[in-house]
């Protein structure tokens, strides 16, 4: 059994947030973390975790997914899964609380807890499902579940931390088997007409040397039309999401060894230099640091107007969990 490190568990993470034109960059320093939230009138804009799967259990409210231009409302039990580098965000759709749990774990935690029995990194791989759902019984039992790792990792008795640990991993064996259960699975519904149509045009031809005018001639609209469409539908701008699609794909090239000239043209990038300066302010590393750093987390947020909506409550959060924390830990 591994021995997770105990201020992962609630958020004691160490942030760096850097503001620029279009994106807001978090860069923690941990392979998972797990919270337990409960908000009201808070919304997200769309976002990417370029490392890390994220699986948010949902509890209550009154709240819609929305990944890669598939949209669902959520439900008790529902288990929402989003992989390393897709687009997506939560549409909070009236004031209900809106209570949730939330994992994200890097592919290094799941390489870390796989046995040759159990490989939790393949299945995580395999899974094409982005929403499961857990019974009335499985959702009572993952909330108990979580309630004892919670109250593990308070305790300092001899023990608690193998406790909490293990608490940790049945958690993620739980929704394991679930993604086993589902796999090959996953079809839900899709964001229908224009938007949908330039989402996939985008996201077959990201790499080519394509124009937003480019993208409305596709589609036989306007390009105003086309942007005005697709602003009212996500939040933010059209070619926005062009290039941050480029550039989680350059990220993705850098760490599979690509070098900074390779993941710059194959990413769909024409210029060198607007290339490293786009990557720099987005990630606030150049590529060639990127490169030599892939144990990194970085999460980009393209809508700076619901980033900093974001940025202030996960900051009320994570500083409330990490009074608890430090108590703790000088006890």
């Amino acid at each position: 059994m591994q021995i997770l490190r105990k201020g992962a568990f609630f958020m004691d993470e160490y942030e760096i947030e850097e503001k620029c034109q279009s994106y807001e960059v978090t860069d923690f320093q941990h392979n998972f973390e797990i919270e337990h939230p409960t908000t009201t009138l808070q919304q997200w804009g769309l976002h990417i975790h370029s490392n890390h799967y994220e699986l948010l259990v949902f509890i209550r409210g009154n709240a819609e997914c929305w990944i890669e231009g598939r949209r669902k409302k959520l439900e008790y039990g529902d288990v929402v899964i989003v992989n390393p580098r897709e687009i997506h965000r939560i549409f909070i759709l009236d004031n209900a609380e809106y209570e949730r749990i939330v994992i994200h774990v890097s592919d290094s935690m799941l390489k870390e807890l796989s046995t040759a029995q159990t490989n939790l990194l393949r299945v995580f791989h395999k899974n094409r499902a982005h929403i499961l759902h857990l019974s009335e019984e499985e959702m009572a039992q993952f909330v108990s579940n979580q309630l004892q790792m919670k109250k593990m990792w308070k305790k300092k008795e001899f023990g608690a931390d193998l406790l909490g640990s293990a608490w940790f991993q049945i958690l993620l064996l739980q929704i394991s088997q679930k993604m086993r259960q589902a796999e090959g699975s996953g079809a839900w519904e899709s964001v229908a007409g224009l938007v949908g149509e330039a989402l996939e045009y985008v996201n077959a031809h990201m790499t080519e040397d394509i124009s937003v005018q480019d993208i409305a001639d596709a589609l036989n609209v306007s390009r105003y039309y086309l942007s005005h469409a697709f602003k009212k539908s996500t939040g933010y701008g059209l070619w926005n999401y062009v290039i941050s699609k480029r550039l989680v794909y350059s990220q993705k090239l850098l760490v599979e060894g690509a070098s900074v000239t390779e993941a710059c043209y194959e990413s769909g990038f024409k210029d060198y230099a607007h290339f490293i300066k786009s990557f720099t302010k987005t990630f606030g590393c150049s590529p060639k640091q990127y490169g030599k750093n892939d144990a990194s987390i970085y999460t980009v947020k393209l809508n700076a107007a619901d980033a900093a909506i974001d940025r202030d409550s996960r900051c009320i959060y994570i500083h409330d969990e990490a009074k608890f924390i430090n108590k703790e830990l000088k006890n």
